[in-house]
């Protein structure tokens, strides 16, 4: 296990640095919420939220760190217990619930999170309460994610908390992305003979965008975003000179893998943009971008997906614009003769 000072060594803060200043946030993964324990002379003992580089580590390993090099007594040992084997429960539990279940009094519970650098118990709910939506939020069905994830929902900061989540999404997906990574995508869309632009259930919505946007500009560009064997039909032809555009976020469809594999196999390129640079469908890409897609509640946000998709239609549209003004010309007026708007 790691020892405290190598875990601030580790860690970039988004609200105060409060130690390796020099350290560049340079990758993908994504913003946990962290218990920022340092040694009292530092005299930082707020909860700050930070980016792991490097790998991703839960708030239950930075307790139990600092736990480590302290000193407890037997009551405090029993708190310390309790936190360390409970931690799937901490999020919806009162002090009072804790006090009873642990048999220590109140008073006890938020001095020992005070000497963590908590500022008290309900700061250290709301944490907890934050991380295991993290921790749950990729691996869960939507049903799952409704029932965790209902009781957390403010009513009254919804709207706030909705386009907090979405500004933070954009945030770290900009940081994580490349221009020349976008340039990349571009030509290669352009140049390829037939454009497959995929993906399924909620993430669909990406498809359609990129998709109906892309025809203005680009011919031979199709779009697959019914996960059944009509998508696989429609790559029988897929070959060298082709590319398929491949968005796919957790929980990863099985299809997605089978789809990868027969354009791998057939030589044509490949673009995915998907959450994680660990994620399971980046070994096969030739291009791959990652989108933070955080949500608030029960869904993903796409937000962020959709801001990197219209910048590769940006710069499509500057390749060789004469052709292209044309096309979206003719389209446009046939669009207008039908009023289909």
């Amino acid at each position: 296990m790691r020892s405290p000072q190598q875990i601030r060594t580790r860690l970039i803060f988004t609200e105060k640095i409060v130690c390796n200043s020099e350290v560049a946030a340079i990758t993908g993964l994504k913003p946990l919420i962290a218990a920022i324990l340092l040694p009292k002379s530092l005299k930082y003992t707020k909860i700050y939220t930070s980016q792991l580089v490097g790998e991703d580590v839960s708030i239950v390993e930075l307790l139990a760190n600092k736990i480590k090099g302290l000193i407890l007594t037997k009551t405090e040992k029993k708190i310390a217990d309790y936190l360390l084997e409970h931690q799937d429960v901490l999020g919806v539990k009162t002090v009072t619930d804790l006090s009873l279940e642990i048999g220590v009094s109140d008073t006890s519970i938020i001095r020992f999170l005070r000497l963590l650098g908590f500022s008290g118990y309900v700061e250290f709910k709301r944490i907890m309460s934050e991380q295991m939506l993290q921790r749950h939020r990729f691996n869960m069905s939507v049903g799952e994610k409704y029932i965790k994830t209902s009781e957390f929902v403010d009513k009254k900061n919804v709207l706030a908390d909705v386009m907090k989540s979405a500004i933070a999404n954009i945030q770290s997906s900009l940081e994580n992305t490349q221009i020349e990574t976008l340039r990349d995508i571009a030509d290669c869309l352009s140049n390829s003979k037939r454009k497959y632009i995929i993906a399924f259930r909620s993430t669909s919505c990406c498809a359609s965008y990129m998709y109906r946007k892309l025809v203005y500009f680009l011919p031979d560009v199709f779009c697959c975003d019914k996960a059944d064997s009509s998508v696989l039909e429609n790559m029988m032809d897929i070959t060298t000179g082709d590319c398929i555009l491949l968005y796919s976020f957790p929980r990863y469809s099985e299809i997605n893998f089978s789809i990868l594999e027969i354009a791998k196999e057939r030589g044509a390129k490949i673009i995915v943009v998907t959450d994680k640079i660990t994620s399971p469908l980046a070994a096969y890409a030739d291009h791959l971008l990652t989108a933070s897609i955080s949500g608030v509640g029960f869904t993903n946000s796409y937000v962020a997906p959709m801001c990197l998709s219209e910048a590769i239609l940006l710069l499509i549209s500057k390749q060789g614009r004469k052709n292209k003004v044309k096309r979206a010309a003719v389209l446009d007026e046939y669009l207008n003769k039908y009023a289909m708007y």
